[in-house]
This record gives C-alpha cells, structure tokens and sequence, in this order.
C-alpha cells in the first residue's frame, strides 16, 4: 500500500508544470527610495498630472502625480534595451526617442509601436508626505 502510494505522490508532482512567466525585459532591482513632498524640489509633483524626474532605477526615475493623492512611477529606460537615450515624457505619454515606441501614463502598456516589454513601473507607497518608490 505504501509503495501504491509513493508511486501516486510521485505522479503528481511529476504533473505539475510552473506557469508563472517572469518578466525579463528589466533585470534589475531597485533600492527602495524615500522621499519627502514636502522637498521644494518635489513642488510640481504635489499637483495632479505633475511630474518630476528622479535620480535612481536604471535610468531615471518619473514620478508622476495621478489624481492629486496616489502616484506613478516609472523607469525612463527605454524597454526594448536598444536605446542609450532616456525616453521623454510629455504629460500623456513616455516616448522612446530611438524607435518611437510610446508608453501609457496609467500602467505603462504600450500605446504605439513594437516592444514585447511594457515601461517598467515601480511601486509607489504614500504615508503623509513621505514617498517610497520600490519594486
């Protein structure tokens, strides 16, 4: 009975495939950076649709000011790794200035243009006027 049983426990787990897809457009890992708003280097980023540029991820880092409350944060590096040059930012979208890819201001997706990889965004945490942008 217990060899009955082995031989099952081992079918199963031989059955079980992964199907977790890991995103290999960004390898990197960013040190979480903390942030005062009430900097007055941050004072465009306090009203909404304001943006400021960040030292940090692998780039440079936009934060952007969704709603007056919640932020967004992205990487300017361009996501198909073909392109030296920082994407720009225009107020709507993120433009990759060697293929002309353009990327959203809401999730970062793709709007126009060829690239596998959408913009890489981090995690944004607001706690009073202290900011911390993460992986």
């Amino acid at each position: 009975m217990l060899k009955i049983y082995c031989v099952c426990l081992l079918s199963l787990l031989m059955s079980c495939t992964d199907t977790f897809q890991e995103n290999t457009c960004f390898q990197n890992f960013l040190t979480p950076i903390n942030l005062d708003l009430n900097n007055p280097q941050l004072n465009n980023v306090l009203v909404p649709a304001g943006y400021v540029f960040i030292n940090g991820g692998i780039s440079q880092i936009l934060l952007y000011n969704e709603n007056g409350s919640s932020f967004k944060a992205f990487d300017t590096r361009c996501p198909n790794n073909d392109c030296a040059t920082q994407m720009t930012f225009n107020g709507l979208t993120l433009k990759c200035p060697c293929d002309e890819s353009e990327y959203s201001r809401l999730d970062g997706s793709l709007q126009r243009g060829n690239s596998a990889c959408p913009a890489r965004e981090y995690t944004v945490t607001k706690n009073g006027s202290a900011i911390r942008i993460s992986d």
